[in-house]
């Protein structure tokens, strides 16, 4: 069996559908999500409906799933935080068939290949499982911190993915402990695979907003026959250009600019942007004496506004 391990679409469905042609093209049997489906693009019934007519499919919530619980608990008139804005228009525009499956997703799951001989734990975010370990250094923001100190290519990323992991007993002995031969994940828009204790690790990386110096949607194939297991990463280019076009004519772009826009620089760079302004929104908020959280509004609207006009030295190491 061959799976097409999808992540992160963040609501991009060109990006969606250019990895999903390409997954036909390789001739896929079936389709593995891992969360993260709308957010940050104005296309977020576009994406769910595509992931729900998919055959042989195995989709699992993220953390942008479980703001639409939270928000669900949440009187609308409360909904007054700008911050905010992204997945308050996303909540009401999804479709109510829709944002019921969305939130009805459940975090993990456990899919058994080849009458069981072959496990696969499904997931978002694996140090949510594996807690307190080296696994942080490979978030998005570390990687654009240790590429803006020195530029690495993949091979030696690769290295530092072995070096950071099984120099780490906590993650060695975690991962021993999980019933399950395969263990995919997403949420930090890197892409990468290893193998620790015999057990196959896949981050495949995020199809709608890679923060890995690359621009192209990113994808994993597992292939699996018998007790053979082969794996390839893919990317797959598509037309950001024209997407920029249409994220700035939408309805997202009006009520959630400055957002928008920093999404839009993540996509034309791949590179980690948001955690580096929430620091720049922080350093705002003392400046201002004003630390509330969710931010107050007019912390807010200086956050962005100083962030794109001021000079600012976006890759300082975050403390």
């Amino acid at each position: 069996m061959k799976y097409a391990i999808i992540s992160d679409i963040h609501g991009n469905a060109p990006a969606l559908l250019s990895v999903l042609e390409d997954a036909r093209n390789e001739k896929v049997d079936g389709y593995i999500f891992a969360g993260d489906y709308y957010a940050d693009f104005p296309y977020p019934n576009e994406v769910v409906d595509t992931m729900r007519n998919l055959d042989n499919s195995f989709i699992v919530s993220g953390n942008k799933e479980g703001y639409l619980v939270e928000l669900k608990e949440i009187d609308q008139t409360d909904w007054v935080h700008n911050q905010f804005n992204s997945l308050y228009w996303n909540y009401k525009k999804l479709r109510k068939e829709n944002l019921l499956y969305l939130q009805q997703l459940q975090d993990k799951a456990v899919i058994e290949i080849n009458d069981g001989t072959i496990k696969i734990l499904l997931l978002h975010d694996i140090t949510n499982l594996i807690k307190d370990s080296n696994l942080n250094l490979l978030s998005s923001s570390k990687y654009a911190e240790k590429m803006e100190r020195k530029p690495f290519n993949d091979k030696e990323f690769a290295e530092y993915i072995e070096e950071i992991l099984h120099t780490d007993e906590t993650i060695m002995n975690e991962v021993h402990n999980i019933d399950a031969d395969i263990i995919v994940f997403g949420h930090s828009h890197v892409q990468w695979h290893t193998t620790i204790n015999n057990k196959i690790l896949i981050n495949s990386g995020s199809c709608g907003l890679p923060l890995d110096y690359k621009c192209t949607a990113a994808y994993t194939i597992v292939d699996i026959i018998d007790s053979k297991i082969t794996i390839e990463e893919r990317r797959v280019a598509y037309d950001i250009d024209r997407l920029v076009k249409e994220i700035k004519s939408s309805e997202l772009y009006e009520c959630a600019k400055g957002w928008c826009d920093i999404i839009i620089g993540e996509l034309n760079t791949g590179r980690d942007d948001i955690t580096f302004f929430f620091h720049h929104a922080w350093e705002v908020a003392r400046e201002l004496q004003n630390t509330a959280w969710p931010f107050d509004n007019d912390i807010w609207a200086e956050a962005v506004r100083s962030w794109f006009e001021e000079s600012k030295t976006k890759f300082s190491t975050l403390p």
